[in-house]
């Protein structure tokens, strides 16, 4: 597992890759490892919503390349999908974050209120956004991913900060997204502000939650979001969208974070991965790589003659373009030589002893 539980000083509050050996994301609901006082095995876990969640959990899928982000190429992505068993199902996995009574505005535990931001990452990839609406798949607003609250062993009583996305009615190209602190959305109730981004393209998202509650200015606190930013240690002043300016709901404590599968339509494809939350915009971005393989970060023995690639060895590779978009996949004997066009590409390639290695090229 590659989830480590920082000091009470740190700015990092969770880094996941998805790097498990198991086949699922999450145990059974009620799983006793959930517990909220057992610190130390902390796992994603599905919520406790039988009557409409299944046993499948998420799969895996390859992992997601965005250049310049700290996980990029790392671990796994998580498939959120169909799920195969009912047009109308929903499945919620949830995870604890560390130090998460600390960001509770109320938290008699600390005495005084939180009043900074956090900030949760993750690279996205929605190839079908397809939603089952009524009889067949449609284009409805759907949540996939969740800043949660609850109380004792059980999070998602609440959800503070739902990411939504949806594809366009007219041009399935088109991914539309956007944020509300607590409403659902639908189809016929559009959010205040969207945005848009490409099927099929890796999008760095960064959301942020404020707790600087201010009665005048900000006085239930507000979660915003900005997609594919500037990389840089400076946070950006515009770009953030707030989906439902007027939401008045507030925020009653961050417990863990939420992934969703609900009423996705037949051929729903979205993958989730690089996980992070951290106090700050930097460490967010930055930060520490604590439990990441480093061998797997910084291998990078591949290189490029004119179309071919060179990886001195036998194993499979996948070719990305700078997008994150699959454009190549095939077994090698240590040199493929190939038709990409002239340009810069990210290549990971697993040998046939399992190593892994991952670079970037120019091909010419």
């Amino acid at each position: 597992m590659c989830v480590v539980a920082l000091t009470m000083n740190a700015q990092l509050l969770y880094n996941e890759t998805f790097n498990y050996t198991t086949t699922k994301l999450a145990s059974v609901a009620n799983d006793p490892n959930t517990s909220a006082t057992n610190n130390t095995t902390f796992v994603w876990y599905q919520t406790g919503k039988t009557t409409d969640s299944n046993s499948t959990s998420f799969p895996f899928s390859d992992h997601l390349y965005y250049t310049g982000y700290i996980t990029s190429g790392l671990g796994k992505s998580v498939l959120i999908d169909w799920g195969g068993s009912g047009a109308n199902i929903r499945v919620d996995v949830c995870r604890f974050v560390p130090m998460a009574n600390k960001f509770n505005p109320s938290n008699s535990t600390t005495g005084t209120p939180y009043s900074g931001n956090l900030y949760y990452s993750f690279l996205l990839q929605v190839n079908n956004a397809a939603s089952y609406s009524g009889t067949a798949d449609g284009t409805d607003w759907r949540d996939i991913f969740m800043i949660t609250e609850g109380g004792s062993d059980v999070l998602g009583n609440s959800y503070r900060g739902r990411f939504f996305i949806k594809q366009d009615t007219s041009d399935p190209s088109i991914i539309h997204y956007s944020i509300n602190k607590n409403t659902t959305l639908t189809s016929a109730a559009a959010p205040t502000n969207e945005g848009t981004f490409p099927a099929g393209a890796t999008v760095l998202i960064v959301i942020r939650q404020n707790f600087n509650i201010d009665a005048v200015n900000n006085p239930t606190g507000k979660v915003e979001v900005i997609v594919n930013p500037l990389i840089s240690t400076t946070e950006p002043a515009t770009g953030w969208l707030n989906g439902a300016p007027g939401d008045a709901s507030t925020f009653g404590g961050t417990y863990g974070v939420a992934i969703r599968r609900r009423a996705l339509g037949s051929t729903a494809n979205i993958l989730l991965g690089g996980l992070r939350v951290a106090q700050t915009w930097s460490d967010v971005l930055f930060g520490t790589t604590t439990g990441i393989s480093q061998i797997e970060r910084n291998s990078s023995n591949i290189t490029a003659f004119g179309s071919t690639i060179v990886t001195t060895e036998s194993g499979s590779l996948k070719v990305y373009n700078l997008a994150g978009k699959e454009v190549l996949s095939s077994k090698t004997e240590g040199k493929l030589i190939t038709s990409l066009s002239k340009g810069l590409y990210l290549v990971r390639f697993v040998g046939t002893e399992g190593t892994v290695k991952s670079a970037k090229v120019e091909i010419n």
